[in-house]
């Protein structure tokens, strides 16, 4: 699937100017006139005229000869995972009456540094014969984003030189486009904690009754069974009509707890006052977080998020629906960490009272504090299978605040006691640790919790 959208035909121009080589020229020029009016050589004039002219006439074609260009981008596919690879295609037509110069391009990427060329446009023909292509170039480049997030791509870049590279003019074509780009989901090995429902959605609770197995999933025909449902095989043996009986599914639900208060996060950085915040263990967890989602969601269970921070994924799915995995994935694109009052946690930490039973409950945290370790036991029910990932930076430093990240690291033994106690399954991470690997440790972790007990 492609989206596309059309660039604008109008450019803006960020530079028009001499090349070192036409800046060359005009200083000899410079020179030759010094010398001829102060030796009296007239010929020598004449050459400082020649060298002035060359590069002031450069200047002026490509200023005049700059085309006029419209640009359709699209991206395959039109939302991309982080870490992984799209095609991003051009289509650039080019609507003068006349061929380009010589012409380099490039698209402006966020994260890769602004006049990198990606591609080369010789000679654009001008359009004219009804059946010629000419006049339109097809390109492609191959775009890795590093990180999640919302980017813009764009706009497209023209750098334009006469053939003998006295003058370069760069101007713009069209506008950015923005491009979803979803955290890195990581396929997570089957556990114990994937079934501990049973079969998940799809498991199927059937009525059985005494017989064999055509009897234990037929019974007797009565008025109003659609024929279709009849059992053949089960009728000529009993010689009445059977039908099939119907079949009972359970939805299990599993909760998900992300927490996204910048302060449980030792390896913070960035402004509090712009709200700008980046760490490492945050962007770990969400892509473990869309890593779980989609993983318990292919197991049958109905997936509920919850944010120890202001809500700012969308409103969970009623029951007996489930969010398509896309649109998960996009939410999180934009989910930022938040710096938050303890009123506004408050009205955000109420018990989820709608969560079935049957499924685990999993959270992602940082080094929590006391109120958000209160709240996520508040989310387990008993006999509920609950599951914490405590993610570490890298480093193990708050290079937001050291004194915080010391303050939090002292804190976690507290932390992992305390909800080792309240029955929780404590698995400590660091932000480079593999994301399947920490998955795998649940079943360690379970294993040797229950030895313990």
């Amino acid at each position: 699937m492609r989206r596309k959208t059309r660039g604008g035909i109008t450019a803006g121009f960020r530079r028009v100017g001499l090349t070192q080589r036409g800046v060359a020229f005009v200083v000899a020029s410079a020179i030759a006139f010094v010398v001829a009016y102060v030796l009296g050589f007239q010929q020598l004039l004449y050459v400082a005229i020649a060298l002035a002219a060359l590069p002031l006439i450069a200047l002026v074609l490509v200023r005049v000869r700059r085309p006029k260009l419209s640009v359709t981008r699209s991206f395959s596919p039109h939302v991309i995972e982080a870490g992984s690879t799209a095609t991003v295609s051009l289509l650039v037509h080019n609507l003068t009456g006349a061929p380009t110069l010589r012409v380099r391009w490039w698209d402006e990427v966020p994260w890769v540094s602004s006049g990198t060329v990606v591609g080369e446009l010789l000679g654009l023909q001008p359009r004219g014969a009804r059946y010629s292509r000419g006049n339109t170039a097809a390109l492609e480049y191959e775009l890795r984003p590093p990180r999640r997030g919302i980017f813009n791509i764009g706009p497209f870049v023209v750098h334009l030189s006469d053939a003998f590279g006295f003058a370069s003019t760069t101007y713009s074509v069209g506008q950015a486009q923005e491009v979803v780009v979803t955290p890195e989901v990581v396929a997570l090995p089957e556990t114990s904690l994937s079934v501990s429902a049973g079969d998940g959605e799809a498991r199927i609770v059937q009525r059985r009754s005494a017989g064999d197995a055509d009897d234990s999933i037929t019974r007797e025909y009565r008025t109003g069974d659609a024929m279709r449902r009849v059992h053949w095989r089960a009728t000529a043996r009993h010689g009445d009509l059977m039908v099939r009986q119907e079949e009972h599914r359970s939805f299990p639900e599993a909760g998900v707890i992300l927490d996204t208060r910048g302060i449980g996060y030792d390896d913070l950085s960035g402004d509090e006052r712009t709200g700008y915040l980046d760490s490492d263990s945050f962007e770990w967890a969400v892509s473990m977080l869309a890593s779980v989602a989609v993983h318990l969601r292919r197991y049958g269970f109905l997936v509920k998020v919850q944010e120890s921070g202001p809500p700012q994924l969308g409103r969970h799915p009623a029951p007996g629906r489930t969010r398509h995995d896309e649109e998960l994935l996009t939410e999180l694109a934009e989910l930022r960490l938040t710096i938050t009052s303890t009123s506004a946690l408050d009205m955000s930490r109420s018990v989820d009272k709608g969560r079935g039973s049957n499924g685990p409950i999993v959270a992602i945290v940082g080094n929590p504090d006391s109120q958000t370790v209160e709240w996520m036991m508040r989310q387990r029910r008993p006999g509920d299978v609950a599951v914490v990932f405590m993610v570490q930076g890298a480093s193990g430093l708050g290079s937001l605040d050291p004194a915080v990240g010391s303050r939090l690291s002292k804190a976690i033994p507290v932390t992992t006691k305390r909800l080792t106690d309240a029955g929780w399954i404590v698995i400590p991470v660091r932000s480079d640790d593999d994301h399947a690997a920490a998955w795998e440790a649940v079943e360690f972790q379970s294993g040797r919790s229950h030895v313990g007990r």
